[in-house]
């Protein structure tokens, strides 16, 4: 098999070093970062002795010399260890109450300390880790996250004795080109733009070049790693993928790092069970997910049924009208995207517009394997609100959460149509797509009741 080519050269130099370099300068403010072995330059020429430490300036030095060879040589007091890798995933698995609960039945941490043995071994690879846990801590935690169930599904899934370190090194390394970004493209903070996304999804092709120059990593992972944004609808990126061009692997990261996106702001904050994610890996499941969230909803099932509630009582009768408004919204955008899809046809050729038409069609498909948009629920809900019934109130708060995820995947959709036309296109289909934009922003997201404000549950996206 061979790895996919890259729109840009082959080699390291195509990676762009000084956002890294920025983050070696940030890491010699508090340790000596030095050179543990000679540097040379192509001629041969002694470019960096070992021991000079690394300061300001040196990028211009450093361009004279090979990028693995000054990369691999770097050595600080605060390089990762293999125990502190394990200490760092025990932390991130057996402190969380969640995680512990579901470690207990399904994954408990048994192979950890050869796989981290074997991935530290390789010392750009521990350079690049060990700057992710410093510089990009969230990152680096969402690493530890996929790595952990990465290997949760191994067990069940792999074909071959190397399939776990495969999973193991792909998810610590999978985002490694975000350390490639500058910081304010990378920055969790902002709100995404075209502008920002169009540098953010590089971060794919650095990280597969990252990987390439310093492993022997077989093209199954260099692949895997190119994919990991992909989605089986085809609205994934670089290359807008679909079904069964995504490679195992490849499907499984991106599966993987969804989950983490919806436990660590779906769930986590207001420390709620893994099985919750269930609604919600069903609601993904036929346009996202696949097999592996049919597996992981087995496991879920297999936990106890969580009792935790984000909504005391006497504030619950402004959730419920959250949750009426929110229909009231999706009902509405539900009515813009049919028209688009009834609109574009099937006769146009083109293969995002054919993406976009598979995202209108999932979001269907969720809105009614959720169950939750209809007259008849809306009923339910007043009947809830009038007779205060207590028992049915975290309900509610689920529906909440479902409604939450359905608003996401309308506005990714909306923000997917506004990159597309970005591109300077005169079709009849960038017409219709344009005018059916327009119509969906004209549709606005209620805002939450200020009385809720103060609850996690508000600051659900």
């Amino acid at each position: 098999m061979t790895a996919t080519p890259m729109p840009f050269g082959s080699e390291a130099e195509s990676l762009p070093k000084e956002a890294f370099c920025e983050h070696l300068r940030q890491i010699a403010t508090q340790y000596p970062v030095q050179f543990a072995a000679d540097v040379y330059g192509p001629s041969g020429l002694l470019v960096v002795p070992a021991g000079m430490t690394f300061g300001p300036g040196f990028m211009a030095v450093l361009s004279q010399a090979d990028w693995r060879d000054w990369m691999q040589s770097l050595s600080w007091p605060g390089l990762l260890t293999v125990d502190v890798l394990e200490a760092d995933f025990r932390r991130l698995v057996l402190q969380d109450r969640a995680l512990n609960v579901f470690a207990k039945q399904h994954g408990d941490l048994m192979d950890l300390q050869r796989l981290a043995a074997h991935f530290l071994d390789n010392p750009g690879l521990r350079v690049h880790l060990t700057l992710l846990k410093s510089q990009l801590p969230a990152v680096y935690d969402q690493a530890l996250f996929t790595a952990w169930l990465g290997l949760v599904f191994m067990r069940h899934f792999k074909r071959n004795s190397g399939d776990p370190f495969n999973v193991f090194a792909l998810a610590l390394s999978h985002d490694f080109g975000m350390l490639y970004l500058p910081e304010q493209v990378v920055s969790r903070r902002q709100n995404i733009t075209f502008a920002r996304f169009s540098v953010l999804k590089h971060h794919v092709h650095y990280g597969y070049e990252v990987l390439k120059q310093l492993t022997r990593y077989s093209d199954e992972v260099l692949i895997a790693l190119l994919e990991h944004h992909e989605q089986l609808d085809g609205t994934g990126y670089p290359q807008g993928k679909v079904g069964g061009r995504l490679s195992r692997l490849g499907h499984l990261m991106g599966f993987l790092d969804a989950i983490n996106a919806l436990y660590t702001k779906r769930l986590k904050p207001g420390g709620r069970s893994l099985r919750d994610l269930i609604p919600m890996i069903q609601m993904n499941g036929h346009s996202r997910f696949g097999i592996y969230g049919k597996k992981l909803i087995e496991w879920l099932k297999d936990l106890p049924e969580s009792t935790v509630r984000a909504v005391p009582n006497v504030l619950m009768p402004f959730l419920i009208q959250a949750v009426r408004d929110r229909n009231t919204f999706i009902s509405a955008s539900l009515d813009v995207l049919d028209q688009i899809a009834k609109d574009l046809g099937f006769r146009h050729g083109e293969q995002t517009v054919f993406a976009l038409q598979n995202a209108i069609i999932h979001i269907n498909i969720a809105i009614t394997q959720s169950g939750i948009i209809n007259v008849a629920y809306m009923r339910w809900l007043d009947q809830v609100e009038t007779e205060a019934l207590i028992h049915a109130y975290r309900e509610v708060e689920d529906v909440f959460f479902m409604m939450q995820e359905v608003i996401y995947h309308i506005g990714k959709l909306r923000f997917q149509i506004d990159c597309y036309l970005m591109g300077d296109r005169d079709s009849s289909e960038a017409y219709k797509l344009k005018r059916g934009l327009a119509r969906l922003e004209r549709i606005v997201l209620p805002t939450i009741n200020p009385a809720l404000e103060i609850l996690w549950i508000a600051s659900v996206r």
